[in-house]
């Protein structure tokens, strides 16, 4: 038996044979790092009414990402109306349009925010350190804290930078503070010892004869010298050995040369309490000392 095929219907099987088939569209998915989460939210800080991207916040912050993961009430989430918005208790309205400003203002990149701070911003720096600490934000923790550095901190009294420094946890605050103390001529007084409490002050107290123990220091009031650095070195080396106490009982006495101070100090035009800290942080290698002071 015969069948008959119209020649039309075989080229259409062959032609639909030879073609491969169509590929099924790729799932989206959202992109890794530019796709944010554009959503306002109004925060209430003090009497002061926020309306700001929530995107910034989750990024740097377990607390913010926390409190936005919870699931709303019967009323619906807060932070959607100036009638129900989000409450920040014990944030203080400069310490929010600190934080505010890092995001918007002065450059946030999707890895974190930019390093460094302009020197006329000195004022925010006291705000952005509290409240960065308050929410858990370490990078801009650490931001707030370099752009304070010593210049920033130069103008306060020791007593208040160990207080700053244990309510802030900024551990690198705490050494020059004690060393400052060390070598002033007053000792602590009365109030000054109840800020810093009676562990603290008594440590102080034998700091303070340990460094006037040394002998630069009997050398340098003998005859009536001027500050010289060795003195800086000594009153931190006393600072150390109380403070700062390794576990073996050793210590290591970091001494540096008067005369590689002068040369940093000349090649660089630094300070000298900077260039003995150079040349502390190099080892006292000369070279790199010189290349630090310089940046």
């Amino acid at each position: 038996m015969v069948y008959a095929t119209s020649t039309s219907r075989v080229t259409d099987l062959v032609s639909s044979s030879s073609q491969p088939p169509r590929d099924e569209p790729s799932p989206m998915k959202n992109h890794s790092k530019y796709f944010f989460d554009d959503d306002l939210v109004i925060f209430k800080v003090e009497s002061t009414l926020f309306r700001v991207h929530k995107y910034f916040l989750i990024k740097e912050s377990e607390v913010f990402q926390s409190m936005f993961s919870c699931p709303p009430d019967a009323a619906g989430p807060e932070g959607q109306t100036a009638d129900r918005p989000i409450v920040l208790p014990e944030v203080k309205v400069l310490e929010f349009e600190a934080l505010l400003d890092v995001f918007y203002e002065r450059g946030y990149r999707q890895e974190g925010p930019r390093i460094g701070l302009p020197p006329t911003w000195v004022p925010k720096e006291g705000c952005l350190l509290s409240v960065a600490n308050r929410f858990g934000l370490e990078q801009i923790k650490d931001l707030a804290v370099n752009a304070l550095g010593e210049e920033g901190l130069v103008k306060l009294d020791p007593v208040d930078k160990i207080l700053l420094a244990r309510q802030f946890d900024v551990s690198d605050w705490l050494q020059p503070a004690y060393v400052e103390l060390c070598q002033r001529s007053k000792p602590l007084s009365t109030t000054e010892a109840g800020k810093l409490g009676a562990e603290t002050a008594a440590l102080i107290a034998h700091a303070r004869e340990v460094y006037r123990d040394s002998r630069a220091y009997a050398e340098a009031s003998y005859n009536d010298l001027p500050w010289n650095p060795e003195l800086d070195q000594e009153a931190e080396i006393a600072v150390r050995k109380v403070f700062f106490p390794q576990t073996d009982g050793s210590f290591d006495e970091i001494r540096v040369k008067l005369e590689d101070i002068e040369i940093v100090t000349q090649q660089t035009g630094c300070s000298r309490a900077k260039a003995l800290k150079v040349l502390k942080e190099s080892g006292g290698d000369l070279i790199n000392a010189i290349m630090a002071a310089s940046e």
